[in-house]
């Protein structure tokens, strides 16, 4: 894999977002792949992120729980702008549920809180092979 992997990640809690990119660098550099991280701790920037450059991410990391905008917000307008990009949306929550109730007919990729490194490498590696 020659290409750089990116990644966007959406968490309002600044030490949920500091162990999600930890996680990212520590598992592409034990894998040498080149990858690249934007993180945004206001969901209304990482939305004109994602309606921008939502393409070029290989992987988007959602919180659920967000001031002004919910994760499920984000996750509903990616639904019907750009749904090509669904399956690359790992929800990183403690409320799994709430998410379920909420797209009962949808297959979600939901990392929950609190999560282990195995855990999240696991979810990575679902959304890249989902990706070829």
């Amino acid at each position: 894999m020659a290409n750089t992997i990116k990644i966007l990640t959406i968490d309002d809690e600044d030490s949920v977002q500091s162990i999600i990119v930890a996680f990212i660098k520590r598992f592409f550099a034990d894998k040498n792949i080149d990858c690249e991280v934007k993180a945004f701790n206001d969901p209304i920037q990482g939305v004109f992120e994602l309606s921008a450059h939502g393409e070029q991410y290989h992987v988007i990391l959602l919180d659920v729980r967000l001031p002004k905008l919910t994760g499920d917000e984000i996750f509903n307008s990616i639904l019907h702008v750009n749904p090509d990009l669904v399956h690359r949306v790992i929800f990183v929550t403690g409320y799994p549920n709430d998410l379920i109730q909420r797209f009962p007919d949808i297959k979600l990729n939901i990392l929950n809180k609190p999560f282990r490194y195995n855990d999240f490498c696991i979810k990575i590696v679902e959304v890249l092979k989902k990706k070829t």
